[in-house]
């Protein structure tokens, strides 16, 4: 059920303005289906999952949509900022801030479904969630050291690219050799995934109250609670390079390819400002330290 903060949180980081505009505008019927495709859902479960996800939904509109496109707006500022000192530390917690907003809005509209599952449904979305974890360890976990080196290399420069526009070869240079310093979080990642969505079907399969459940899905999926202490120092490594990589890379943009990261981030609010409620409510970020100034 984690895919629904994917959803969710896709129209933060999709590239693509009209993928993100379709993701959001059809939300309520992207989330019904996937609900229906994991567990089969049934007319009545449906139906009765509807209220709260269109409740959760008018919610995102009204105080969440807001939220995100001020990141837009600091990002731009960011983009446009001579100071060093104020750059992608500041864009990555400030990420991190909204994904977990998002995380718990997942878990508010997880829960209710989950408790209606019955003992069938469990067990298709155990087996769904078993082929998922084979799939992201076919995908990510290539048995040749090399060939899995290099593909995590092609899908960061992806990434990056979806953005700037395509990168030069001293760009990418930069950018494998910026990895060989950033852990490879992959394997540590799938084995906690795992470890988790197992307590999580325990859970279901026991009959446990809403409240526990609740409870669970917030510390894993807001908190990652269970994480080893080995696994976060190695986060904690991975985040401070990746802000060194971006910040250095930053620097190198060319004019052509700091005009498409601008046009890009432009294209996307102008998209999500469209489907904001009539009336919003007042934005309102938590301090972000990372930041040298104060968000909106």
């Amino acid at each position: 059920m984690l895919r629904l903060i994917v959803i969710a949180v896709l129209i933060l980081f999709g590239s693509a303005c009209s993928r993100s505009e379709i993701a959001y505008q059809n939300a309520d019927s992207l989330l019904q289906y996937y609900a229906w495709k994991t567990v089969r859902t049934s007319a009545a479960q449906r139906d009765q999952w509807q209220s709260v996800l269109q409740t959760t939904l008018r919610y995102h509109r009204e105080h969440e949509l807001p939220v995100v496109i001020a990141y837009l707006d600091l990002a731009a500022r960011i983009i446009r900022e001579t100071d060093g000192s104020v750059g992608a530390a500041c864009l990555v917690d400030g990420g991190l801030l909204i994904y977990q907003r998002h995380a718990r809005l997942a878990v508010d509209l997880a829960v209710p479904l989950l408790m209606e599952l019955d003992v069938d449904q469990v067990e298709r979305l155990a087996r769904h969630m078993t082929q998922r974890q084979k799939d992201a360890v076919k995908r990510y976990q290539d048995p040749d050291p090399q060939r899995r080196k290099d593909a995590r290399q092609e899908r960061i420069t992806d990434r990056i690219e979806q953005w700037t526009g395509k990168l030069n070869n001293g760009q990418r240079a930069y950018i494998n050799d910026a990895l060989q310093h950033i852990p490879d979080l992959t394997a540590s990642w799938l084995a906690y995934r795992a470890q988790q969505t197992n307590t999580m079907l325990t859970m279901l399969q026991t009959g446990a109250k809403a409240e526990a459940l609740s409870t669970y899905l917030n510390d894993w999926w807001v908190h990652r609670d269970g994480t080893s202490t080995e696994t976060w120092q190695h986060w904690r490594v991975a985040r401070n390079e990746f802000v060194q990589l971006m910040d250095t890379l930053a620097a190198t943009l060319t004019d052509r390819q700091r005009r498409t990261l601008e046009t890009r981030l432009a294209a996307l609010r102008e998209d999500l400002e469209s489907f904001i409620s009539d009336t919003p409510q007042p934005v309102k970020l938590q301090l972000v330290p990372a930041c040298a100034f104060s968000l909106p």
